[in-house]
């Protein structure tokens, strides 16, 4: 399953272009155009730390497939817990244009299978020719594998395609904000 999409960008003017003078807390005039020095560690710095926004980007792949899985472009903000935490706590410390590769156990990735998400149900609900490996939607929006399909019942998986599964992630810092 390939999943690919690439986020918009929007450019946002702050009130750091508003000239002196004009703030709560006035700083001397400072050419807005000119670049100025950044500090290594902390605010201003470049390294991913707690707070940051950060682009990536990321494959993913099952460990010993050579099939990308997943391959995409996405943005989340360092502690919020917006991406598996093993890869959060993996990136911390890294710049824009850094790569790393990172394993995942299964636990985690998209967690162990669960035999409890898997559900028999009458062929005739089926689309007409569906076979085992479609992937539908059911009308929660929620995706299900076709498992297997018999003369008479079918059954859908609703785990995730890479649950149960070590995952090779290699990743690419493209950007970071820091607060």
């Amino acid at each position: 399953m390939k999943h690919t999409s690439f986020p918009f960008a929007a450019v946002v003017l702050s009130l750091s272009m508003v000239p002196a003078g004009y703030g709560l807390a006035s700083q001397p005039e400072q050419d807005p155009f000119t670049e100025q020095p950044t500090s290594k560690i902390g605010p201003g710095s470049d390294q991913i730390e707690e707070g940051s926004k950060v682009t990536l980007q990321y494959v993913a792949t099952a460990l010993g497939s050579t099939e990308i899985d997943y391959s995409n472009v996405s943005e989340f903000i360092q502690g919020r817990h917006e991406i598996f935490p093993a890869l959060e706590r993996e990136v911390v410390g890294m710049k824009p244009g850094e790569e790393k590769k990172v394993e995942l156990s299964p636990e985690e990735g998209f967690g162990t299978h669960d035999d409890r998400k898997q559900l028999n149900i009458p062929k005739t609900l089926l689309p007409f020719g569906t076979k085992a490996g479609d992937v539908l939607r059911n009308d929660a929006g929620e995706l299900a594998t076709v498992v297997e399909v018999g003369d008479i019942m079918a059954v859908l998986d609703y785990n995730h395609p890479l649950a149960g599964k070590p995952l090779v992630v290699q990743l690419k810092i493209l950007r970071v904000e820091n607060p």
